[in-house]
């Protein structure tokens, strides 16, 4: 079973449940998605492993052949080929998506292509888990291309239990990342902020047809009720953690509350045995 463990906005906790659930079933397979902000590896314990390179096809205009046609540009869906009626077209890298169509509709095949990189895939254990995690480089704003070959490499292990620690928010990372799931897990709060982006993420995973359930995480810290989304998308509160001062220090010192505090670790294989009870 493939586990995506998501949230609408930062800070619900996603990353604590999701090495929490990692600690009590070790034989799952970790992947930390959140690209732009991985650290699911300091809560298990510390990455060992080794590190590969994600690139992606860049395109670039050899000018002595450029014919100023502009061809390039009236191509380009994407609008990373700017071109203003004369001169050689100026290509904006950040909105480049390799995609290869302006080399085969450039008629002097000016246009060739080199590899960038965009990020970096570490692969390893983490305190003798298996584990995987997609990182952006600094700079870059290719994301999806980083978890989707995150997830490639995944793939290519022999593991049928996943768990993917997901983007936050509702954007395309998040629809990258859930797609590969075989149910989602999302973590909310209750709060006023935390029920108006859990709302987006139910009407998401409604959308893409994915077997939803919650998490609510520091309850006692407000009175917003989910009852009614409940009804609504006909999902299911399986787990609720208290709001906990121990736990956000046990976080603050990159420790996962897993291991610090006996309630949370009781709750986390519940909400294990519930996962397996009701999507198994």
């Amino acid at each position: 079973m493939k586990i995506a463990v998501a949230s609408g906005k930062g800070g619900t906790g996603k990353t604590s449940i999701s090495a929490s659930l990692l600690l009590a079933r070790p034989n799952v397979l970790a992947i930390d998605l959140d690209v732009e902000e991985p650290n699911l590896n300091i809560l298990l314990g510390g990455f060992e492993g080794h590190v590969m390179a994600v690139t992606m096809p860049i395109v670039r205009i050899e000018g002595r052949k450029c014919i100023s046609c502009g061809k390039c540009s009236e191509a380009c869906v994407y609008g990373a080929i700017a071109w203003l009626g004369g001169g050689i077209p100026v290509i904006n890298e950040s909105l480049c998506r390799g995609c290869g169509l302006c080399p085969r509709v450039c008629p002097p095949e000016a246009i060739y292509e080199v590899d960038h990189r965009v990020g970096e895939i570490r692969s390893g254990t983490c305190g003798g888990i298996s584990f995987l995690e997609g990182r952006l480089q600094v700079g870059s704003v290719n994301t999806v291309r980083v978890i989707e070959e995150t997830v490639k490499k995944a793939e290519s292990f022999d593991e049928t239990d996943w768990l993917m620690d997901c983007p936050p928010g509702t954007a395309c990372p998040v629809a990258a990342s859930l797609r590969h799931a075989d149910m989602a897990l999302l973590v909310t709060e209750p709060t006023p902020f935390g029920r108006s982006d859990l709302e987006g993420m139910l009407e998401m995973t409604a959308d893409m047809r994915i077997p939803t359930a919650l998490v609510i995480n520091k309850t006692g810290m407000g009175e917003v009720l989910f009852d009614d989304l409940c009804r609504r998308f006909n999902v299911d509160t399986l787990a609720s953690y208290p709001f906990s001062r121990s736990v956000a220090k046990s976080g603050a010192l990159g420790e996962s509350p897993f291991k610090t505090d006996a309630e949370w670790a009781k709750t986390t294989r519940y909400l294990w045995s519930e996962i397996e009870r009701r999507f198994s």
